[in-house]
This record gives structure tokens, sequence and C-alpha cells, in this order.
């Protein structure tokens, strides 16, 4: 059970045999839409790749049968680690508990019914007003909506050989593949001096960095950060980016921020959406001014500040004493601004 385990959950099991048939049909039936010149050339590629398609699986007979006890236990549930590759194994009841204990946050209120409908119907409503083009509305019509689904994933220890998760820090996550909102993607550029685009980018800067021998190399992060960012501030920010009937499909998504649980409606209270896609955005917006206003008026300045969202790499000239003075600082500046080092 655990060599399955440690093949982690995007591993994909192998079918016994190549549904041939189906694919050569499906195929088939695609083709008729393409140009004539590119039909062979379709048919040959999927042969070609039928061909080097291996048959059965790549576990054992002993894993398939852990596999199907796993799948089979009510009292398990298996999770993905946060930001891990890792798979955690969890008392189901835990697991419930862990959810429950989040859910009790003032950043969470019940609801006495689904909006879904409502949500949905405003959404058209507002993309009927707007100027967006034809293409683009009825890309960003919702239809047939679900309500969001919360799930927890919980946070491991790294740097040994046996991971594990840790009891005190869970990052919540809502699943809106189906939500009404699901298809709004702002995109930003950001502060091109601060922000970290990609690892290959980050690597870049590292080698462009002279550190001294008495500076301090530190990570900032926010805890829980889409729990913290006020919806209201954050609309502010992007003004002179977008037009007024923009920021109100913006304010429409993010402060659509329902979920379900177990049966019970829930929203988050002045905060943006877990989940969504235009909250990576928002919230870009937000921690440019934050920073911005941290960095300025601190008494003593990190030698350079990176960020990926809401991850830093900072090195800091001033030693440990003024090092806590700084993070001080940074919790100062705004009530909801719980960050750690």
């Amino acid at each position: 059970m655990y060599s399955l385990l440690q093949k982690v959950l995007n591993f994909a099991v192998k079918p016994r045999s190549t549904p041939i048939e189906d694919i050569l049909t499906g195929v088939e039936k695609a083709a008729l839409s393409l140009p004539v010149e590119m039909t062979e050339e379709a048919r040959q590629e999927t042969v070609r790749i039928i061909k080097k398609t291996p048959h059965g699986p790549e576990i054992t007979t002993t894993e398939m049968a852990a596999l199907k006890t796993l799948k089979d236990n009510v009292n398990l549930t298996i999770l993905p680690a946060y930001k891990g590759n890792a798979t955690v194994v969890l008392n189901t009841s835990d697991y419930k508990q862990k959810i429950s204990s989040l859910l009790e946050d003032s950043s969470y209120r019940t609801l006495t019914k689904d909006p879904t409908d409502a949500i949905e119907r405003k959404t058209i409503l507002l993309l009927k007003k707007s100027s967006v083009t034809e293409e683009t509305r009825l890309h960003l019509c919702p239809a047939g909506s679900r309500p969001p689904r919360l799930y927890g994933l919980p946070k491991i220890h790294k740097g040994s050989s046996t991971e594990t998760y840790c009891e005190q820090h869970w990052g919540p996550h809502v699943s809106i593949l189906q939500a009404p909102v699901r298809n709004f993607q702002p995109t930003h550029r950001g502060n091109q001096h601060t922000q970290v685009k990609t690892s290959f980018h980050f690597i870049g800067i590292l080698k462009s960095l002279k550190i001294k021998p008495h500076d301090l190399i530190v990570t900032f992060e926010v805890v829980s950060l889409f729990t913290k960012v006020p919806v209201e501030e954050s609309l502010r920010l992007p003004r002179q980016h977008f037009k007024d009937e923009i920021l109100a499909l913006y304010k429409n998504v993010l402060t659509s921020t329902y979920f379900c649980d177990d049966g019970q409606f829930y929203e988050q209270t002045d905060v943006v959406a877990m989940g969504s896609p235009i909250s990576p955005a928002i919230v870009n917006f937000y921690m440019e001014d934050f920073e911005m206003k941290d960095i300025e008026t601190a008494t003593h300045k990190p030698a350079c500040w990176y960020r990926y969202v809401d991850d830093t790499f900072v090195i800091w000239p001033h030693g440990k004493e003024k090092l806590t003075d700084f993070l001080n600082h940074l919790n100062g500046i705004h009530n909801n601004s719980p960050w750690k080092r």
C-alpha cells in the first residue's frame, strides 16, 4: 500500500487494453470537419500513437488490490498535500473536523439557501450591459451552474524521507469548475521590479544578486492570503486599469464568495473568493500596494524584495534584531495583514 501511495494522486493506471475501435471512430468523426489534406495526416498520426502505446497496468496485483481497498474504505480520506507532490491519508472523521475548524473562522457565515441561480442571473445581466464583444460574452455567460465546493489540503513538513502533514496548517480551497463565475480571468502584468513570474525568472534574479557576508536571506509569507484581502479595498486599486462596467463584473465575481460543504451553504465575508480565477489578479493589485507602503515607510529597508503571489525572497542587511522590528512593521500596516517570517 505504501508503494502505491508513493506514486501520488496524479498517477494514472494504464488500461489492460487500448480501446482502438472507439479511438478510430472518434478520429474519423472529427476528421469530417478537417480540410481534406489534413485528414490522412490525422489518421496516420493516430495509428502511430496507438502502436507506441504500451498495454497493461504499471502497478502490481498487490497494489491493485490495495487501490480497491482504499477506494472502498469510507473511513479514510486521501488527499494531495498542499504545495507538495505527496499524498496524505487521514481518518475521514479527522478530515471533517479540520474542515469544521476552518469554517469557525469569522471570515465565513452560513446561508439559508443556494444562491447559484441568483448569481447566474446577475452575471448574465451584467454581461449584457457591458461593452465586451459578443464572442467574449458568449464565453463568459454561465449556464447550468453548480455550487462551488470547499475542500482542505494539509501542508506537510519537508526535508525528511517520510514527510508528515502539519496539524496546525491547512489550506482552504474551493472548486469552482461549474460555478456561475468560473470563466472570468483578468490579466495584469504587475510590478515588474518585484514580481517573480516563473522559476526560471527567479533563477535569473538569483544569478544577478550579490550577497554580502553579513546579509540574511529571509522569506515572508501572508497566512491564508485569500481570506485576508478585503474586497472593497482591492477593487479601489485597479480603477486606473479598467472601466467601471468591467469593475462591476469583477466585483460580482469577488462578492460571489459562496461554497457548499456537506449540504450547507456558506459565504465569505468581505474577502476575495478562494478558487476564483479572478482572485489572483485582484490579490496581486492589493499585494503590490501593500508591499509598496511597507517598504517605503519602513525605518530599515531590505536590500531586495521579490514576491511570487504571497511568498517573498528578501535579502536583509540590518541584522536579526531589526528584522524582528521590520516584521512587526509589516503586521502593523493593516489590521488584516498577518505576515509571518
